[in-house]
């Protein structure tokens, strides 16, 4: 009988939600999915590799095995990919070779394609969030431009 009297207040308690009625609550648009962003490989060969992540930043690389290189415990793990990316043939092949590939992969988890000013790949070299190696890139400067714009690209390049 206690099991009835449980599935009974149960029902009477959903009845009364309905006849009530709930109110909807709107959250607003949904946010942009994670999944999305996947900014264009060709032009992570071409700009984003030899213009940012293989740079040389005071002395060090991005990918150096105290910074982002294997072994590390960072949000963003590379392999200097450098020398593989000059012998690619044109057209890039598809897929791309696994280091590239791993590397492209690491590289665009850390962006944001709705907003690409707070994406990890700007926020973290300019320290706006605190970054283990620094200060890369002073957020003021024609250098933290030019990469916004060429992140900005990156994102809507095929």
């Amino acid at each position: 009988m206690r099991l009835r009297g449980t599935r009974t207040l149960l029902m009477v308690t959903a009845l009364l939600g309905a006849a009530v009625g709930c109110q909807t609550v709107d959250l607003g648009a949904p946010p942009a999915d994670v999944n999305v962003c996947e900014p264009g490989q060709q032009y992570f060969v071409t700009t984003i590799w030899p213009m940012f992540l293989g740079q040389t930043y005071n002395g060090k690389h991005c990918f150096d095995s105290s910074c982002h290189g294997l072994g590390t415990l960072t949000q963003m793990t590379l392999t200097d990919v450098t020398a593989e990316i000059a012998a690619l043939p044109t057209p890039l092949p598809n897929p791309l070779p696994p280091d590239i590939l791993d590397d492209y992969t690491q590289a665009s988890q850390q962006m944001n394609c709705s907003d690409v000013l707070d994406s990890r790949l700007l926020t973290f070299p300019e320290n706006i969030e605190v970054h283990g190696g620094g200060q890369l890139i002073d957020p003021a400067s024609q250098q933290a431009k030019d990469l916004l714009t060429t992140l900005e690209a990156w994102v809507t390049s095929p």
